[in-house]
């Protein structure tokens, strides 16, 4: 058992000093987090990335870009960070962490996120003739208003039901539900976009039987995975008799 846990520790070593000098002295590798990040509409985003294997990157230049290379939205060049370079959309509104940047890791802090900060980023380095990259993908999200519940009553003496919140994004789900937690179906369901992005919904339920009585309007946010409910009691007073 000893020789084979000899033997094994011996195949990784080499393994590690063949991908080194593979990649040579000095190369290195650019990595992020493969799963999406998500912020907040008006709060602020951190996009990290890091080199493999650990080393200092206060000599090296570093950008971040988006589709482009020339859609700069971070320059650190030279021993400092180059705003000038940056998009007007960006200018003065990022900094780059300095507390870990001795380790390699280099942390990207948006301010004031808004909605078209949404998409990918690519995190680049490059000293001397090394350069490696890695993409990562930001999700924007926001949270709408609470849901407003009106009620009228129809020609036919049914009740109808209308539930209303603003300022989603993206388009939220939106559903009700009985007493016990059961799916209603809408009677119908409207989406609409404002100038800023942001979504408004307006859905309606027609009330048919008098024995549902207690019915929730929930909307959520699928990326944030949150939603905000209204519960509406009908009241005796409200008679689906003619």
């Amino acid at each position: 058992q000893q020789v084979s846990t000899i033997y094994h520790g011996s195949r990784i070593s080499l393994y590690l000093c063949l991908q080194m000098l593979i990649m040579g002295a000095g190369a290195f590798q650019v990595q992020g987090p493969h799963e999406p990040l998500v912020a907040i509409l008006g709060g602020e985003a951190e996009l990290p990335c890091f080199l493999l294997p650990p080393q200092n990157v206060k000599n090296m230049e570093i950008s971040w870009t988006r589709y482009l290379p020339s859609d700069v939205v971070h320059l650190y060049e030279d021993g400092r960070d180059k705003p000038e370079e940056a998009m007007k959309e960006y200018f003065k509104r990022t900094e780059l962490k300095r507390n870990v940047t001795h380790k390699g890791i280099v942390v990207l802090r948006i301010f004031n996120i808004q909605l078209s900060d949404s998409g990918q980023y690519r995190c680049a380095f490059q000293h001397g003739s090394f350069y490696s990259d890695t993409v990562i993908e930001l999700k924007v999200a926001a949270l709408g208003s609470h849901p407003q519940l009106l009620v009228e009553v129809t020609k036919s003496r049914e009740l109808r039901l209308k539930c209303k919140s603003e300022g989603w994004f993206p388009q939220p789900k939106v559903q009700w539900t009985d007493s016990e937690g059961r799916e209603i179906p809408a009677e119908s369901e409207a989406h609409t976009q404002d100038k800023g992005g942001l979504f408004h919904v307006t859905t309606s339920l027609l009330l048919r039987e008098a024995s549902q009585k207690n019915l929730v309007c929930s909307v959520w946010n699928p990326v944030l995975n949150q939603k905000k409910e209204e519960q509406l009691c009908i009241a005796g007073q409200f008679s689906l008799s003619s």
